[in-house]
């Protein structure tokens, strides 16, 4: 097996065995990024010098029994909006176009600590405000499937990297679906975890309230393995003062319990492509045949939950780029400004409303979806991936307006959930679902995407381009 095609947990096994070196692995995908990458416009920055020298003492470093974590050697590249230091992080703007970071990101860190040699920094929509991935300042990137098709935002990079074989995964962060709809429209695995379960201090903000920080990569055990390693309380990050360490591989092999699976019943998905649809179906047949059982779920409609979340992204957003609103109006594109600036008008008391409501919700939520199942089974995407002629100015155009309207309620809620690879429409581009869970349920979303993956093969599917 050629190194593009080992996943993480694979490539780690290897390059910790000595069959694979430290230095060929992260040469390959350096190689990788600087020619596929620039073609899919996935790559950002390349720290060249820098990680082959890492990767030189990753390979002397295990040669002498010192090994550093899981990782060890494993080149991976990030979404660029983590904060690395001495780095410029521009996170997809012409505003931090020069801020150079003076530390690193916890969550980075830690997949530092744990071997990992980064690569440099990948793709995403401006300071995160796009569902397409569409940039004006960097233009789109790619989908590897195929090109003339968006790879969804703002975590654009990340999955087109993975889904294109030029690393084995990457850091992404997630608002209202920015993890999950790229890894849906670019055919990778991907985890938004409970809010406040991964430190997001180092991170540039869209909305501190709602994002969260979770891994993109090629299988629910590869997420999994990056969990083990980012997720727990951070001391620069008082959100996840409860946030629990558990071990998320060992759950995948211990779990016996095959999940009752919640479907929602067909007036709650009448927004849903019937080719999605169709997908859907047979991949809950696919978990019954192995050994799962589906249950039909009910919950409240999903469309004032989504205003809600929408009203705290772009006043908590507002707020963090006010200063440069009234300073530098004209560095921000024309859409990205537009947004922004709504956020500066909406009424404190809207905002007071949508925060208030949310425990209330988030209770009403977990009591109808897992009164009578484990996890509940949503589209990732209620439609095609849409061409990114559709979206050509960033304004959401053709087939983008609902492109997250089955991901946004989500991260108001605070709730888990991993995005699958589940098939493909008839245009040749991927379709996903979602797993949710209970909060802090990661465990049980990942095991079951983990079931589902030993039936199943999409994941395993690899684009023609890369």
């Amino acid at each position: 097996m050629q190194i593009p095609d080992l996943d993480l947990t694979q490539l780690a096994a290897r390059i910790a065995s000595g069959e694979i070196s430290s230095r060929e692995a992260t040469a390959r995908s350096l190689d990788a990024l600087d020619t596929v990458g620039r073609d899919l416009n996935c790559t950002v920055a390349i720290y060249r010098d820098e990680a082959m020298a890492a990767a030189a003492k990753a390979d002397d470093d295990l040669a002498r029994g010192n090994v550093h974590g899981r990782l060890h050697g494993v080149p991976m590249a990030h979404k660029d909006l983590f904060d690395v230091a001495g780095r410029i992080i521009a996170a997809g703007s012409k505003i931090q176009g020069t801020y150079r970071a003076a530390g690193t990101a916890t969550a980075m860190q830690r997949v530092t600590d744990g071997g990992a040699i980064n690569l440099g920094a990948l793709h995403m929509s401006e300071f995160a405000l796009s569902p397409t991935g569409y940039n004006a300042h960097l233009g789109a990137c790619r989908n590897p499937w195929n090109r003339d098709y968006v790879t969804g935002g703002s975590s654009s990079g990340s999955a087109a990297a993975v889904a294109a074989r030029l690393v084995p995964a990457s850091l992404g962060s997630d608002t209202g679906g920015s993890i999950r709809v790229p890894a849906g429209a670019c055919g990778v695995t991907a985890l938004k975890p409970t809010y406040a379960l991964v430190p997001k201090d180092g991170v540039t903000p869209l909305a501190p309230s709602l994002d969260c920080i979770g891994p993109v990569a090629r299988t629910a055990a590869d997420c999994a393995l990056l969990l083990d390693i980012i997720a727990g309380p951070g001391t620069a990050d008082p959100s996840t003062a409860l946030a629990p360490r558990i071990g998320y591989s060992a759950a995948l092999q211990k779990r016996c319990r095959a999940p009752v699976i919640g479907m929602l019943p067909d007036h709650r998905l009448s927004k849903v492509d019937p080719e999605i649809l169709a997908i859907l179906r047979r991949s809950l047949q696919a978990f019954e045949d192995a050994g799962a059982t589906i249950a039909t779920v009910d919950i409240d409609d999903f469309d004032p939950v989504n205003q809600l979340n929408r009203v705290v992204l772009i006043v908590e957003a507002a707020a963090f780029h006010r200063r440069s609103l009234i300073e530098r109006p004209l560095d921000f594109s024309a859409h990205v400004r537009s947004r922004l600036e709504t956020g500066l008008y909406l009424p404190a008391t809207r905002y007071v409303e949508a925060l208030t409501m949310r425990g209330k919700l988030a209770r009403r939520f977990a009591q109808q979806a897992f009164i009578s199942a484990d996890l509940l089974l949503l589209p990732c995407m209620p439609s095609p991936v849409p061409l990114s002629a559709s979206d050509a100015d960033g304004t959401s155009g053709t087939g983008a307006a609902d492109i997250m309207d089955f991901t946004r309620a989500l991260n108001y809620l605070g709730v888990p959930a991993a995005s699958v690879p589940a098939g493909f429409t008839t245009n040749g581009l991927p379709v996903s679902f979602q797993l949710v869970g209970r909060h802090f349920d990661e465990a049980g979303i990942l095991s079951a995407a983990h079931l589902y993956q030993q039936v199943t093969d999409w994941h395993r599917l690899r684009p023609p381009i890369g």
